[in-house]
């Protein structure tokens, strides 16, 4: 059965539920509930909700996480006792890193208690792949079904010797309005129509993103927010950095205090059609309180 966007939502509250059950909320890294990872400047798809739908506002690069890099940001989030989710997401097809299953062993090995997840549109994926994958260490695999949900017969082959607690599909397909609503990806789409009328109802609106996920980039970059293809504000490097100093540093503090006051003015948030509070309002309450 295909997960559809209020059953995802649901299944990530009660991740939330979990993680804050287990932490000690005076301290403000407990806010952190997940880190998401793009491993690779790859994707084998150009979906019409995507920004790589054109390849002037989003190119493929042959671009991707090394080992080196990995094992640095495993050993920076350590360094703060990092237990949250770690999710192999992005901008990208991570199936398409060839070295992706080792970058997923080397976060697990670091950071055992972590919740190891990956977004795949499945076109890479086989019965093969997918054991190689759980057995690094990844705890869960959402497989989005991008073309109908007649999918699922393929992939229900595929992960047939694999236990159903460990993959989830997701509907991804135009009539089940892409698994969540559907979004710009931060100004960066501009041919569905979604601009003006959507972003001024959001002017003035608080947002969570940046104060429950922090996004990685292939290079260890660290993007403000998961939303900002086009990688307008850097606020450190996960691969040089501590947790703590980038997660709990001036630059992402600066942005947050404009958020909690629903301040959009500045780019990329000016022209962003996302509503951040769907979710992760815990979180903003004890970064609020902290700032």
């Amino acid at each position: 059965m295909a997960e559809n966007k209020d059953t995802f939502l649901e299944h990530r509250k009660k991740q939330e539920k979990l993680h804050f059950s287990n932490v000690d909320t005076s301290n403000p890294l407990s806010s952190l509930l997940t880190v998401e990872i793009n491993t690779t400047e790859l994707c084998n798809r150009t979906c019409v909700f995507c920004p790589r739908h054109d390849k002037n506002v989003y190119p493929n690069r042959n671009l991707n996480m090394s080992l080196e890099t990995a094992q640095a940001i495993a050993d920076n989030l350590s360094l703060d006792n990092y237990k949250g989710k770690v999710s192999y997401s992005g901008f990208s097809e991570n199936l398409l890193n060839k070295k992706f299953a080792d970058i997923i062993k080397i976060l697990k090995d670091k950071l055992p208690e972590t919740t190891a997840e990956c977004n795949t549109n499945g076109d890479r994926l086989t019965p093969e792949y997918a054991k190689q994958l759980f057995d690094s260490g990844l705890d869960l695999l959402y497989i989005n079904l991008y073309d109908g949900i007649d999918q699922i017969k393929k992939f229900d082959e595929i992960m047939k010797d694999v236990d159903k607690s460990k993959y989830k599909y997701r509907a991804h397909y135009s009539q089940a309005d892409y698994g969540l609503n559907i979004n710009n990806r931060g100004g960066s789409i501009t041919w569905l129509g979604l601009d003006e009328e959507s972003v001024d109802k959001l002017k003035g609106q608080p947002c969570h993103y940046p104060f429950y996920k922090m996004f990685i980039d292939w290079d260890g970059e660290v993007i403000f927010c998961a939303n900002d293809w086009q990688k307008e504000r850097k606020v450190g490097n996960l691969a040089k950095q501590r947790l703590k100093d980038v997660w709990l540093g001036e630059d992402l503090n600066t942005i947050r205090k404009r958020l909690i006051k629903g301040d959009r003015t500045e780019s990329p948030c000016n022209k962003c059609t996302v509503n951040g509070q769907l979710f992760g309002k815990p979180s903003f309450e004890i970064l609020k309180s902290n700032l």
